[in-house]
C-alpha cells in the first residue's frame, strides 16, 4: 500500500507524505500542538543529519531535496516521521526512498530527547542534498553581461549596468566586478562563495546585490559603508543573525535572509535598520521573534513563512506602516490582541497554524483585502469576519467546520471564497447547501468548495 511502518522494537511510524491523505496529515498535526525549544531542535537536526549521511548519496552532482516532519510525544520519542524526497535525477528514486525509510526507522527506534517536552509537538525541516542543477537565470540586454569571460574582455565598461555571474561555481568574488563603475545590479547567487568583501567606493551606483545560495556567514561578509544599495539578497546562506555588513548599507529597503538558520536573533539584531521596508525571514528556523522588531518603523512587508513561531511579540503592533504580513506555516495559537494597530495591513497570510479564534479588535483592520486562515483549527466561524467591508479574498480551507457557516452570507463584499477541505464540504455539498451557495454566487462571489 506504499506506507512504510518500518518499526522493530519502537513505535515510530515512517511514512511518505505522498502516501498519507491530506486529512490524515492534518489529523496527525492536530495531535501535536506544542512547539520545540532550541535544544530539542538541535537534537532533532543532529539525528536527521546522521540519517542523511547514512542513507543519501555523497555530494550528488544533480542535487535532490528532502522535506521531513517529525512528531514527538510527551515522553520525547518520535511517533511519526513523514518525508518527501524530490528532484531525484540519475538515481533510482524508489530505491533511495526505501533506504531512507529504513534509516529513519533505525535511527529513531528507541530514541528519546534528553529532556521530556512540555507538550507533544511537530517539527519540520527542509534539506538540499548535493548540487541543485538549475538553468542559469539572467536577463540579456545591451547593458548586461552574463559570462565571466565577457566581463574580462568587454571594452565599453561604462555602458554596463547589470552583471550576471550567478551559477558559475565561483569560489571567490571576481575582481572584474570593479571594471564597471556604473553597475546597478550584481548577481552572484548560487555559487560556492565562503567569503565576500565589497568595496562600495568602487561601485558607487550599485543598487542591488544578490548573493543567495552561497556559504557566507556573519563573519565572512563585508560590505563597506554606502548609500546606494537598496536590495541585499542573502537568502540560503549560513547566517545565524542579521549580519553587521548590511548595517553599513544606509539606504537598503529590501533585506532578504530566508533559508538561513537564524538562531541568534536578538533585539539588538534590528538596530540601525529603520530604513528597511521589506524583510524576509522565510524558512529560517525562527522560534522566537525578538521584540526589537519594533525598531523597524518603516517596515511594510514582513515574511515569516515556515518558521516555528508559537506567538508573535506584542511589539509587532508598533509596525504601523506594515501592509503585508505573512505568518503562515508556523505554530501560532493566537494573534496579538491589539492587532488592529496594524491598520494599514491589507494582506494577511496566516494559513497552516493552530488558530481557533480571532482577537475582537481585528474588526478594525478595515483595509484588509486578502485574509488566508486556511489549515487552522477553527471549529466555530469567527464572527469578526463579517465586519470587513473591503475584503476581496477569504480562505477558510481545511478547518473543522462541520456545517456550512451561514454567517458567510453577511459578508458584504467578497470576490473569492475558499472552503475546501472542511468536514461539511463533501461531494454532496452542492446539493445540501445549494441555497446558501447560490446566495453567495448571486453576489458575484466565486466559491471554491
Amino acid at each position: 500500500m506504499g506506507i512504510f511502518a518500518l518499526l522493530a522494537t519502537a513505535q515510530t511510524k515512517v511514512l511518505r507524505r505522498t502516501d498519507v491523505k491530506e486529512a490524515e496529515q492534518i489529523a496527525i498535526s492536530n495531535r501535536y500542538p506544542g512547539s520545540p525549544d532550541q535544544v530539542s531542535t538541535g537534537e532533532i537536526h543532529a539525528k536527521l543529519r546522521s540519517v542523511i549521511a547514512a542513507s543519501m548519496p555523497k555530494n550528488p552532482r544533480t542535487g535532490m531535496s528532502l522535506l521531513i516532519q517529525v512528531y514527538i510525544n510527551r515522553q520525547g520519542a518520535a511517533d511519526y516521521v513523514l518525508f518527501d524526497l524530490e528532484n531525484v535525477i540519475r538515481y533510482n528514486k524508489d530505491s533511495l526512498v526505501h533506504i531512507l525509510a529504513d534509516s529513519l526507522a533505525e535511527e529513531f527506534a528507541g530514541w528519546n530527547l534528553k529532556a521530556k517536552p512540555a507538550a507533544a509537538f511537530g517539527f519540520m525541516t527542509f534539506h538540499t542534498i548535493g548540487k541543485q542543477v538549475m538553468p542559469r537565470e539572467f536577463r540579456k540586454g545591451d547593458s548586461s553581461i552574463v559570462q565571466l569571460q565577457d566581463a574580462l574582455t568587454f571594452v565599453d565598461t561604462l555602458k554596463i549596468k547589470r552583471l550576471f555571474l550567478n551559477q558559475l561555481e565561483l569560489k571567490e568574488v571576481p575582481e572584474v566586478i570593479y571594471r564597471f563603475p556604473n553597475l546597478e545590479e550584481l548577481y552572484l547567487g548560487k555559487n560556492e562563495l565562503q567569503e565576500a568583501n565589497f568595496d562600495m567606493s568602487r561601485l558607487p551606483r550599485l543598487q542591488q546585490l544578490h548573493m543567495q545560495g552561497n556559504q557566507l556567514t556573519n563573519e565572512s561578509l563585508k560590505i563597506s559603508e554606502n548609500k546606494s544599495l537598496t536590495v541585499v539578497n542573502l537568502n540560503e546562506n549560513n547566517f545565524t543573525d542579521i549580519p553587521d555588513a548590511v548595517k553599513n548599507c544606509r539606504r537598503t529597503t529590501g533585506l532578504w535572509l530566508g533559508g538561513n538558520l537564524l538562531g541568534k536573533l536578538s533585539s539588538k539584531s534590528f538596530k540601525n535598520l529603520k530604513q528597511v521596508t521589506d524583510l524576509n525571514f522565510y524558512k529560517s528556523s525562527v522560534t522566537v521573534l525578538p521584540k526589537g522588531i519594533r525598531k523597524m518603523k518603516n517596515l511594510q512587508v514582513l515574511d515569516l513563512y515556515y518558521n516555528q513561531l508559537t506567538a508573535l511579540p506584542t511589539s509587532i503592533i508598533r509596525l504601523r506602516k506594515l501592509t503585508h504580513l505573512a505568518i503562515s506555516n508556523n505554530e501560532l495559537t493566537v494573534l496579538p490582541k491589539k492587532i488592529n494597530k496594524l491598520k494599514n495591513v491589507h494582506t494577511l497570510y496566516a494559513h497552516h497554524n493552530h488558530l481557533s479564534k480571532l482577537p475582537d479588535r481585528i474588526v478594525k483592520m478595515q483595509k484588509l483585502q486578502i485574509l488566508d486562515l486556511g489549515y487552522n483549527w477553527f471549529t466555530n466561524f469567527p464572527p469578526q469576519l463579517t465586519a470587513f467591508a473591503n475584503l476581496q479574498e477569504l480562505d477558510l480551507s481545511s478547518n473543522n467546520f462541520t456545517d456550512f457557516p451561514t454567517q458567510l452570507l453577511s459578508i458584504k463584499k467578497l470576490d473569492k471564497l475558499y472552503l475546501r477541505g472542511n468536514p461539511f464540504a463533501t461531494e454532496n455539498a452542492a446539493t445540501k447547501y445549494g441555497e446558501q451557495l447560490g446566495l453567495l454566487k448571486s453576489k458575484n462571489i466565486e466559491v471554491f468548495y
